[in-house]
């Protein structure tokens, strides 16, 4: 990669990789798991979601020159680097294919109702194999674009909720104990924060003024936690308890209730449309994650294959939406959690190795 990024871009594919989570896995997941007393497990998992962050710019700072995939096998050695370089490889493909069904789950249940869900997959698919081609640097400069319209919007949807705010809907407090936020909170952080490892494809010494990278990527999870704290708080206090369970998306639904001095509406269109690209954003991360991983080159015919077979994958796997449902609920967070496992690994790797220098 020879082509520099600076903070801000860097922070602002950040930025949309955990606003992706605003409407779609995360709510969903911490809903389940705690009920009306979600918004204390978004809490608790901002908190949690701290650990990822560090466990990020820790192994992000070690040799800052190489991407992920020839750290790996810094740290590991060759063969067992090269094996666990394979797991990601198919950790990330799995998340790519949640990610894509996801977005088009949303699009057909939301707008495109008479459209069939094989359409959209390959459309959006299809659209993210142009920005693959591109490559990660172009990635995080488009991401740019698109986060100053979010901001605009989301103070806009501050606005407008406020109103719509009924504390009363909150209570009981922790009806049925800290048990359901606590485990809610760790599927959410890392359901939040598991994507961002993508970035690390980026070696950090491309970066323009890379001192100061981890004090930009610790400001902008802060920011954006809050923002989706504030959102999971309005949603479970706009609904109330009976509807918020009803709802795959609470937020978007929370969101259609917006009004601004009774003429300005419907900002839950634009929003939703700024979520789409977010979205676009968290999944094209893995695919070019997979193909960096395959070969250094930017081969096109590399990009595509793994795109079709994401495509088929999703078709195949997801067969309709209470598929996918059982699969959020009783797979998906294990895969995190192995995924999570992994760079845990690294890091006390990386500490052993430091220590063992140290000692020479």
């Amino acid at each position: 990669m020879k082509e520099k990024i600076n903070n801000i871009e860097l922070s602002s594919s950040l930025f949309l990789i955990l606003f992706s989570c605003t409407l779609g896995i995360a709510p969903y997941i911490t809903i389940k798991s705690s009920g009306i007393d979600s918004y204390i497990g978004v809490i608790i998992g901002s908190i949690i979601g701290l650990i990822p962050i560090f466990l990020f710019c820790y192994i992000f700072n070690y040799e800052i020159d190489k991407p992920i995939y020839i750290k790996t096998k810094i740290i590991f050695g060759k063969v067992l680097g090269t094996i666990i370089n394979i797991f990601f490889i198919i950790l990330y493909f799995i998340l790519a294919i949640t990610i894509l069904f996801n977005t088009s789950n949303f699009i057909i249940s939301q707008y495109l109702t008479d459209t069939p869900i094989i359409l959209v997959i390959i459309i959006f698919s299809l659209t993210a194999y142009h920005t693959c081609n591109k490559g990660i640097t172009t990635l995080s400069k488009i991401s740019l674009i698109y986060i100053v319209i979010i901001i605009i919007l989301f103070s806009l949807a501050t606005i407008g909720l406020i109103p719509e705010i009924e504390t009363d809907n909150l209570k009981p407090v922790l009806e049925y104990g800290l048990k359901g936020p606590i485990i809610s909170g760790i599927l959410y952080s890392l359901v939040l924060t598991t994507p961002i490892y993508g970035l690390l494809l980026i070696p950090k010494k491309n970066i323009e003024n890379y001192n100061k990278t981890t004090k930009y990527i610790v400001i902008t999870y802060l920011i954006t936690t809050i923002m989706i704290i504030f959102m999971t708080l309005v949603a479970s206090s706009c609904l109330g308890k009976h509807l918020l369970s009803m709802y795959q998306y609470p937020v978007y639904i929370t969101l259609k209730r917006i009004s601004i001095f009774g003429f300005i509406d419907r900002i839950e269109n634009f929003l939703s449309i700024e979520w789409i690209l977010s979205t676009f954003v968290c999944f094209t991360l893995p695919i070019i994650y997979i193909k960096d991983s395959i070969t250094k080159t930017n081969n096109k015919i590399i990009n595509l294959i793994i795109i079709i077979f994401i495509i088929i994958s999703s078709i195949l796997l997801f067969k309709n939406n209470t598929f996918f449902n059982h699969y959020l609920d009783s797979v998906y967070p294990y895969i995190l959690m192995i995924l999570f496992g992994i760079y845990i690994m690294m890091f006390i790797v990386i500490i052993i190795k430091k220590c063992i220098k140290r000692k020479k």
